[in-house]
C-alpha cells in the first residue's frame, strides 16, 4: 500500500484556492487551484502532492489547466511568494502580483468565475 505524503500546510493557500493578479494596482485575472495527489516511479512507495491550476483572465480569456510538482514547484513557488508569471506569448504575457484570497471569499469567487472540479 502506497503511504500518503508528509502534511505539507504551506499548500493550504492551494486546496480549492483563489489568488487574484494584479498588475500596476489592476486586477487582470484570477488563478484557480486544487490539490491532489499522484504516483511517481522516482518515489514508488509514496504519493505525492499535486498541484493543478488554471488561470481566468479579467477579458473573459481562460487558459488550458497544468499541472506542477515536486520537486521543482515552479509555479507553486512563485504564487507563494506572491508573484505569478506568465510565459505564454500573446496579450496576458508577462510579471503579476498574485495575492491569495481568504477562505470565506473562495467559493463566492469559484461560482463568479465558473470554476468547478471539472476545470482541472
Amino acid at each position: 500500500m502506497l503511504r500518503a505524503p508528509e502534511p505539507d500546510a504551506s499548500l493550504d493557500p492551494f486546496r480549492d484556492g483563489i489568488a487574484v493578479l494584479t498588475r500596476d494596482g489592476k486586477v487582470e485575472g484570477h488563478v484557480a487551484s486544487t490539490v491532489g495527489t499522484f504516483w511517481s516511479p522516482s518515489r514508488p512507495f509514496t504519493k505525492q502532492w499535486w498541484v493543478w491550476l488554471t488561470v481566468v483572465w479579467s477579458n473573459g480569456d481562460r487558459e488550458r489547466p497544468f499541472e506542477d510538482y515536486p520537486p521543482c514547484w515552479t509555479t507553486v513557488g512563485e504564487l507563494k511568494i506572491g508573484r505569478f508569471e506568465w510565459t505564454d506569448e500573446g496579450i496576458h504575457w508577462g510579471d503579476y502580483n498574485a495575492e491569495w484570497l481568504p477562505s470565506e471569499e473562495r467559493a463566492r469567487v469559484r461560482q463568479e468565475l465558473l470554476i468547478s472540479g471539472d476545470d482541472f
